[in-house]
């Protein structure tokens, strides 16, 4: 909290008790109105027969010895319990784990109410904020599910990987584009392609670039394990699908309730045979997959990398495991995909999480943008969540990390800003950029979004077909994969290079504030404003879209995951655009007050740099080093220099010492556009 807020509160505080000690000729206010001013929203999209309530701290060890589900044992709350034909009260959150940092956050004053969904619920809502030992009444809001289409399945290749002699070794690798994007393998550049480059195995879209990915290979390179299995991730969606042979290796598994009695909470953590997570929305442990969204989500984090099966999770490891996901199910999948799912059920799974070890998450939910305007009205209308979400953010539950970090999509609605709860400002909400690099047509945009980053687009061919390899690939249950677009699928890339990072961390010794980790992500970015300019267009599946409509408003930027270790490594990253001569100044790579030597021996550019990077033309003249590259991507090269004279010192010689400086290449790709328009070969829509 900032100092605003405390002298706010501090101010508020002294007037109510001015107003409470000078009532001459002030009106008194009546009991409803008294009651009203507890509610901290409406019953307007809430569940039926349930409310929330938040009591004294008088009431609350009254309220956990009650001695049945009715009787409270405070007179006030059984009364009104009474009046509306409440089932049941309970505590909403779990006080077998954590409990004296769950107090401390007031976490242990939320109770909920049943009753009949015949009950009339703003009535209900009433009796209950009369209660003297009631201080707020919330009403249990409907969280939203992603809007988001059907997925596409496809067959996959069953061995042999695509890009055969580069890590990994995944057979479908090359449809990644959003981990390397390559562009048109198979497509002349400048060429409008043909059917059959259509089934072509490097054909993405249209519209794809090079360089348009989160320029992952060069960052799995500076970490050994790519993926730390002592770092969890919770996946906040529907179920996950933890028997997905791409999966199975990577899921967090509770081997006390896997080899305990089944019926029984066996590790006592309050939660009966949570084997591979919990079911918030059934209160069971059966976890549903549906049509697939949150094993296509947990699949872009960690799918097992390098294990000669379908594709590579962002920190899915080297062959033998990586980060663990820890699926936390609060959507259903009944009735219709991307059903909804009551209010508290969001804000018990971040509880779970938090409780279960988690230090990120993963989440594709919230309110229509526009609903709430602001973070104080986020606060206080959503006050229980925003208590469980800071519990998840207070829980240290990795050694590198002071705090847990949580991760939001934006929203699809095209809305020019982000829904809540992603928008809070201690959040990080992705923006989703297409495979040309750019934002993606149904992406929100403006406050509240952070970061921008591949969320797939789909794009209709010549032949009125709707195509989805310029989508997401990634898993679905029953061992099947597809492509899904949405800022659903720009998340799990942040959530999984933020993983990436700590797993370097840990391999490091370093540590960090949940809020340095943060700002090392959220400047650890490619520029996307120089390519959104007035004139600038593009083209898509809804038509043609002004880019200037998003300059400024996506984000710090597109993430790059090279970038984001190199921040953590200390090496000075120099950003480099593809086929462009490159004019770097040494002297400001150089540290401050540092003497610049006055020779340059050499530039050491290692073989696999050179190749990756198509390094040619380098030369230092004076205090430039000028450089060309013609592949996007990420590689460290040496400049040599001589520190303490004009020449190296030896044998009859006085002279300085032989020194070397690392400098990092970030080269993105080119996506500038061609006659006002983004390039749009055959011109297909």
């Amino acid at each position: 909290m900032n100092k605003g807020k405390i002298l706010l509160i501090g101010l508020a505080g002294m007037l109510a008790v001015a107003c409470a000690t000078d009532t001459v000729d002030q009106p008194q206010a009546t009991p409803e109105a008294s009651a009203a001013k507890k509610f901290v929203n409406t019953s307007s999209n809430a569940a039926q027969g349930k409310l929330l309530f938040y009591v004294d701290k008088g009431s609350v060890a009254q309220l956990e010895a009650a001695a049945s589900a009715t009787a409270t044992g405070v007179s006030q709350i059984d009364n009104a319990a009474a009046e509306i034909g409440a089932t049941g009260i309970k505590q909403v959150f779990n006080m077998k784990v954590n409990a004296d940092l769950k107090r401390e956050l007031g976490m242990d004053r939320w109770f909920s109410i049943e009753f009949s969904e015949d009950m009339n619920l703003d009535a209900a809502a009433k009796v209950l904020a009369a209660v003297d030992n009631v201080q707020r009444v919330e009403f249990s809001t409907i969280v939203r599910a992603p809007k988001i289409d059907e997925p596409e399945i496809v067959e996959v290749a069953t061995a042999g990987s695509t890009r055969a002699g580069e890590y990994p070794n995944d057979p479908d690798f090359g449809k990644q584009w959003s981990l390397l994007n390559e562009g048109n393998r198979n497509v002349e550049e400048g060429k409008a392609p043909t059917y059959a480059d259509y089934t072509g195995e490097g054909f993405v879209s249209p519209y794809a670039k090079k360089g348009a990915d989160i320029n992952v290979v060069p960052a799995w390179e500076l970490t050994a394990s790519k993926g730390s299995p002592e770092i969890i991730v919770a996946v906040l969606d529907n179920g996950v699908d933890y028997n997905h042979e791409d999966l199975k290796a990577n899921i967090l598994v509770n081997e006390a309730e896997l080899n305990g009695t089944e019926g029984v909470d066996d590790d006592d953590n309050g939660y009966v045979d949570d084997v591979y997570g919990y079911n918030f929305y059934t209160n069971s442990p059966i976890i549903t997959f549906g049509e697939g969204h949150g094993t296509h989500v947990a699949g872009t984090i960690a799918a097992v990398s390098n294990n000669g099966i379908g594709i590579a999770g962002v920190a899915g490891g080297n062959g033998n495991g990586g980060v663990k996901i820890l699926c936390c199910q609060m959507l259903t999948t009944d009735d219709k995909p991307f059903n909804g799912s009551d209010y508290d059920a969001a804000a018990r799974a971040m509880e779970y999480a938090a409780d279960r070890g988690a230090v990120l998450s993963n989440n594709s939910w919230g309110n229509d943008p526009g609903v709430l305007v602001n973070d104080n009205s986020y606060m206080v209308n959503m006050s229980l969540r925003y208590d469980a979400f800071k519990y998840f953010m207070s829980k240290k539950n990795h050694p590198a990390l002071d705090g847990g970090v949580i991760i939001f999509a934006a929203g699809n609605e095209s809305a020019p800003m982000a829904g809540y709860p992603g928008a809070y400002n201690e959040y990080i909400s992705v923006t989703a950029t297409g495979p040309d690099g750019l934002p993606a047509y149904y992406t929100n945009y403006g406050p509240g979004c952070n970061i921008a980053a591949p969320g797939g687009e789909f794009y209709v061919n010549q032949f009125n077909h709707a195509m989805r390899s310029g989508c997401i690939l990634s898993t679905l249950p029953d061992n099947k994969y597809g492509y899904m677009q949405g800022t659903s699928m720009a998340t799990p890339h942040v959530t999984g290079i933020a993983a990436l990072m700590l797993s370097y961390a840990e391999e490091t010794g370093k540590v960090y504030t949940v809020d340095q980790f943060k700002s090392m992500m959220l400047t650890s970015v490619n520029n996307i404003d120089m390519y959104l300019s007035e004139g600038k267009k593009k083209q898509s599946s809804a038509g043609e879209l002004s880019l200037a409509t998003y300059e400024g408003k996506m984000g710090t930027g597109s993430i790059d995951a090279y970038r984001a270790l190199l921040s953590m490594r200390g090496i000075s990253a120099v950003p480099v655009v593809a086929g462009e001569e490159c004019v770097i100044n040494l002297k400001s790579l150089m540290a401050d007050g540092m003497t610049l030597p006055k020779t340059y021996e050499d530039i050491i550019i290692p073989d696999d740099v050179r190749k990756r990077l198509g390094i040619k033309n380098e030369t230092i003249f004076g205090d430039d080093l000028i450089i060309t590259c013609e592949n996007p991507g990420g590689g460290v090269i040496k400049v040599v220099m001589v520190a303490g004279g004009d020449s190296v010192g030896g044998g009859n010689s006085m002279g300085g010492m032989r020194i070397e400086k690392e400098i990092a290449l970030v080269v993105s790709g080119n996506f500038t556009a061609t006659n006002g328009v983004v390039d749009n070969p055959g011109g297909w829509l």
